[in-house]
């Protein structure tokens, strides 16, 4: 089963971004480990001193700060899109900070715990007090997951677990292009590189190949255009059309569509079954 610490806000907002980030790297430049006790429980400011977001606070902190860039950044209209799929849908600031923390503190929040508290996961409280401060204020934020594309910010939360060690999640590999694999809600599994064709394989992600064949549980190849196929994520460059069972160019913007997979964007529009190009969730007021 997959897991990743920044799943909850993106999840939730079909993309609109995530928050709190988590990295592979196993080299931490940045000090820490603090496991997520003890500092002053400060949420926000800068990363210097002894300002920090305990663990607990996490889900607090970054529902505060995803929802405040929302109701400052956006317009009302882009208020709607940015938490579009959230029901009922939050009315004003507090309610969305609610939100967004009541899921985190229920569905996140307790296997990153379990995970620390194992040795599986690193977390620092006082980088994860510095990279929130750098998204305060910051609109991009609302566009994509900040954390992800910073290399310091990275590192809040550490995956720990060498190749061939037991695993809850792929966050919680040391490796940088490591998985995990055979993990479900009740057992662990075990690290191990993304496999090349033949390898075994759950999910795309486990693969080198970007493609798992789910009735073979191994990885394969994916296939070049006009080659036949059977389903999404098989094709290389396009997309496996259902009538024809073929790997099919992708669709221009503006040409007719029934899914996201046909769009050379990755978006159809099912309101005027059309490909595309989404607009930014906010562009800032």
């Amino acid at each position: 089963m997959k897991h990743f610490v920044t799943s909850l806000i993106a999840l939730c907002l079909a993309g609109a971004g995530s928050l709190i980030g988590c990295g592979d790297d196993s080299n931490n430049t940045t000090g820490g480990g603090d496991g997520g006790g003890g500092g002053n429980g400060g949420n926000g400011g800068g990363g210097g001193g002894d300002v920090v977001i305990p663990i607990d606070d996490v889900g607090t902190a970054t529902a505060e700060l995803y929802c405040g860039l929302v109701y400052s950044c956006c317009t009302m209209a882009e208020q709607d899109k940015a938490l579009d799929g959230i029901t009922p849908k939050p009315q004003n600031e507090a309610e969305c900070a609610q939100v967004f923390k009541g899921m985190y503190d229920m569905l996140v929040l307790p296997r990153l715990k379990k995970a620390v508290g194992a040795g599986r996961m690193e977390y620092d409280q006082h980088l994860a007090a510095s990279c929130l401060a750098k998204l305060d204020g910051s609109c991009t934020a609302i566009k994509g997951d900040l954390f992800e594309s910073d290399p310091e910010c990275q590192s809040v939360f550490l995956g720990k677990v060498a190749d061939g060690g037991d695993c809850g999640g792929d966050d919680e590999c040391a490796g940088d292009d490591s998985v995990c694999i055979g993990d479900t809600d009740t057992e662990l599994g075990k690290c191990q590189p993304r496999g090349a064709a033949g390898a075994a394989c759950e999910f795309d992600e486990d693969c080198t190949t970007e493609y798992c064949d789910f009735q073979a549980s191994m990885c394969a190849a994916q296939k070049a255009l006009g080659e036949a196929c059977t389903g999404f994520s098989e094709c290389t460059d396009s997309y496996c059309d259902s009538m024809t069972n073929m790997c099919t160019a992708k669709i221009a913007d503006g040409q007719p569509c029934t899914s996201f997979e046909e769009c050379e964007s990755n978006n159809c529009d099912m309101a005027t079954s059309t490909c595309t190009t989404p607009a930014p969730i906010c562009d800032g007021m």
